[in-house]
């Protein structure tokens, strides 16, 4: 009898152990709502968060929660949706300028990797799409997040940017194949994983293959070079009938399909084509055409803008140093050539006024944009004479993008809104975050004073939320590797 009792209490037991826990709860009280669709800012809000979903948003504080519901108080805060930077690098990936770096680092990218999304998380930002990197060390630490065994932000990875031959090649460092070590030569085919140069020599049926082989090892969106990496001489990379194969193959998968070019004529090729988001689209070698935008517009083609990198601290310093180049310049003789024309334009930072008006004009035109810095990696801290521009690193260049996008011509509910819910649109994950709605994932922002009357407040930040759970902003990134605190 006393054997039976006890092997019923042992299986009870047993039993209760298997039973799923009751999700976390977790209230936040009389909070100001931002929620990211544009919409007037509702105040004395109660939002509800079961598990890692927004169950109830009300205005009255709801009744019957668990005895040990997580409550946060709101009073006099402001509730924004986490933060979306649609273009980041978050892995080593080395270039003409940065070999030492991928030699000594190359082999701990997933730990870079991880260091480097943990920064972004850190300010707020929930969900990054890195447009350009190495390929295996991103889905790794992707799927870690997935799974719940590291913390970090919701990841969407490219690799490599599809036609490009690696970082020590002729399209994206101008690095002929002659000049390479075997080291360059074994990373560039790490970093391509078959996806590179030889792509552009490609027939269509050939490239159908190659696409989906490409798609087949897993990244969540294709970026192809449209050009080749740099401004001049800008080259054009895929034909107007390969482009359209990249796209279709690509939306065959229901996959975001997104292009670099840096020329019109190339931009215009790729709209045509019916890609989903320009990275960049304001680094052009000329000023937009009217028509070109009124395309993007029509389309309604996403605009991934570095803002971080025209207004702000970067704008200053480059009216003063075209300041005192003009100054310098003012009695020069005229260039004798083609060449000293370009690098007088450079002096007097021809192409940065390019880009500034072009990220003007778009704006001013209405398209859709979203931030996307190009935060990244860069060299290690022991091989950098300088410090890396704060509007490059991780996290912080996100915030600074949003802030930019005021500065450049829009509201700051505007600015919000691409920095939210624009960003998960072009993740094609509008339906699951980047607004705070019923049923949709608890990515938030709890700021101590208004980001409308201010958008730098976006900066004061006494809550991160990313899927429900609270995040010990603090202690990320948990292992430091290139990051040294402010």
């Amino acid at each position: 009898m006393l054997r039976t009792l006890a092997s019923l209490i042992l299986a009870a037991l047993l039993g209760s152990l298997a039973l799923p826990l009751a999700a976390q709860t977790t209230i936040i009280e009389n909070v100001t709502l931002i929620d990211g669709n544009g919409g007037k800012p509702a105040a004395g809000m109660y939002i509800t968060v079961v598990g890692s979903e927004i169950r109830v948003i009300s205005n009255t504080a709801p009744a019957g929660m668990p005895a040990n519901a997580t409550r946060v108080p709101g009073k006099g805060k402001f509730l924004v949706p986490g933060f979306i930077d649609t273009n980041v690098h978050a892995s080593v990936y080395g270039n003409s300028r940065r070999r030492e770096t991928a030699v000594k680092y190359g082999s701990r990218n997933h730990e870079l990797v991880e260091e480097f999304v943990q920064r972004q998380l850190k300010y707020g930002v929930t969900t990054i799409r890195d447009s350009y990197g190495s390929l295996v060390p991103l889905l790794q630490v992707r799927d870690a997040i997935k799974r719940g065994d590291i913390v970090g932000p919701r990841m969407l990875v490219a690799g490599n940017i599809v036609g490009w031959g690696g970082p020590f090649s002729m399209t994206f460092s101008l690095m002929e194949e002659s000049e390479l070590t075997l080291f360059q030569e074994q990373w560039n085919d790490a970093i391509a994983q078959d996806a590179g140069e030889e792509l552009m020599d490609m027939g269509p049926e050939e490239l159908r293959v190659a696409i989906n082989n490409y798609l087949d090892k897993g990244p969540d969106f294709i970026k192809y070079g449209g050009t080749s990496h740099f401004r001049y001489p800008s080259l054009i990379g895929f034909s107007v009938r390969a482009q359209q194969v990249i796209v279709e193959e690509t939306h065959k998968r229901d996959r975001v399909v997104e292009t670099h070019a840096t020329s019109t004529e190339a931009l215009r090729m790729a709209v045509e084509a019916g890609i989903d988001l320009i990275q960049h689209p304001e680094i052009l070698s000329a000023p937009y055409p009217e028509d070109l935008i009124a395309m993007i517009v029509e389309r309604d083609v996403m605009c991934g803008l570095r803002s971080n990198t025209l207004a702000g601290k970067p704008l200053r310093d480059h009216q003063a140093r075209r300041k005192t180049a003009m100054e310098e310049l003012d009695n020069a003789p005229p260039p004798a050539t083609s060449a000293e024309r370009r690098r007088r334009q450079t002096r007097l930072g021809h192409w940065y006024e390019i880009e500034l008006a072009n990220a003007r004009a778009l704006i001013k035109a209405g398209c859709h944009v979203t931030i996307a810095t190009d935060n990244y990696q860069g060299r290690a801290p022991e091989f950098r004479r300088n410090l890396k521009p704060e509007y490059q690193e991780a996290g912080i260049g996100s915030l600074l993008a949003i802030e930019g996008l005021v500065e450049l011509g829009m509201t700051p509910m505007q600015a919000i809104v691409a920095g939210t819910r624009n960003g998960a649109i072009a993740a094609r994950g509008l339906d699951k975050f980047g607004t705070v709605e019923v049923g949709k994932s608890a990515d938030l922002v709890l700021l101590d004073a208004n980001p409308l009357r201010d958008i730098g407040n976006i900066r004061k930040q006494s809550m991160v939320m990313a899927r429900g759970k609270i995040i010990d902003t603090q202690a990320l990134p948990y292992q430091r590797i290139f990051y040294t605190s402010p």
